[in-house]
């Protein structure tokens, strides 16, 4: 997935594109295929498309992936529930820190008490990973919030580049 995600986070999107049109031209069953239509549309914003290409794919093959792809359109519909479970069956597969995390992060909007324990197993298996993964979620949802007062933010930052 990771240079799937390269190529699209470098406006790749009409390659990834023409690669699983390819794909699918030779097999209409080919779960990477599915797969890579359903990143394009991700990319998109079109998630509701993007959630029928990932179930094609986990249609033909179950793998941690797949359903860390499909739990990402989830989590773009708001759908953090959906996007739980999803990343659940992921771990079930694989236990891998960036699994883990948007775990932590699913369960976080839903307000389960047992978000944590997926951050730490996400430091745990990848601390300079999750402390990249956390600084763009802080980036994301509360550097700009004008309702967390400066001083907090800067607290926070300073422990995420893990001056105490």
């Amino acid at each position: 997935m990771e240079s799937v995600l390269k190529k699209l986070s470098a406006g790749k999107v009409e390659e990834v594109r023409a690669a699983a049109r390819k794909r699918l031209q030779k097999n209409r069953n080919e779960p990477e295929g599915w797969f890579l239509m359903g990143m394009v549309a991700h990319e998109k914003g079109n998630e509701e498309y993007a959630l029928r290409c990932f179930e094609r794919a986990l249609y033909s093959k179950r793998t941690e992936k797949y359903h860390k792809a499909k739990s990402m359109s989830h989590m773009g519909l708001f759908e953090f529930k959906e996007a739980a479970e999803e990343l659940k069956k992921s771990l079930e597969l694989c236990k891998d820190a960036e699994s883990h995390f948007m775990l932590y992060v699913a369960l976080l909007f839903l307000n389960d008490g047992k978000a944590s324990s997926h951050l730490k197993k996400a430091y745990a298996l990848k601390p300079a990973k999750t402390k990249k993964m956390l600084m763009g979620f802080f980036d994301t949802f509360f550097r700009d919030d004008p309702t967390i007062p400066e001083k907090e933010k800067k607290l926070i930052l300073k422990k995420l580049k893990g001056k105490n």
